[in-house]
């Protein structure tokens, strides 16, 4: 059964929350066979973020990412900026959280490059909610599976990002 064309879900890690992005990710259901599309990057800091002066151990703690992490394996952000434009151009990208905005704003500004997609300031939840009642799918079923995906939630980004895509197809395929 084919799925409609369906929105892209990124969630962001942060070294704090008033800090820097450290990973972003993204998921999105591909139209033609129902397949979950996802990606991920580890964020390389620039220098003049100065990350250790804004790293928060309890972030460190719940996301599982440290400093060295990042400054060995993380991606410049002028190549995870080009990657996410390539990948994702015209499309609109829903988050959970509105920190996740910004977060993703510095990537851009870091790397001196627009996007080529738009974010909704609707919450990846109110979009389900709203898919949710429009496609008549059972609330409390979604409810029942959206409670069931926080609990095993991993807090990392680009699981993040699929727990609300497996959402999305679980409303769009299975609807009335």
């Amino acid at each position: 059964m084919a799925v409609p064309s369906s929105p892209v879900f990124y969630d962001c890690e942060a070294s704090s929350l008033d800090g820097f992005v450290i990973e972003v990710g993204w998921a999105y259901v591909r139209p033609d066979d129902g397949q979950i599309i996802s990606a991920s990057h580890l964020v390389r800091p620039l220098a003049e973020w100065q990350i250790a002066t804004v790293w928060d151990e309890n972030a460190e703690a719940l996301h599982g990412i440290s400093i060295a992490e990042i400054s060995a394996q993380g991606t410049p952000v002028r190549d995870i900026a080009n990657a996410m434009n390539g990948g994702l151009a015209g499309r609109e990208l829903y988050s959970d959280s509105p920190f996740d905005e910004a977060w993703l704003s510095q990537i851009f500004e870091g790397a001196g490059i627009e996007p080529s997609f738009c974010v909704r300031q609707t919450s990846a939840d109110a979009l389900l909610e709203k898919t949710v009642t429009d496609r008549k799918f059972d609330m409390a079923q979604y409810r029942m599976a959206l409670d069931g995906a926080e609990q095993s939630r991993r807090h990392r980004a680009e699981s993040d990002a699929r727990m609300w895509a497996q959402l999305w197809l679980m409303i769009t395929k299975n609807a009335p």
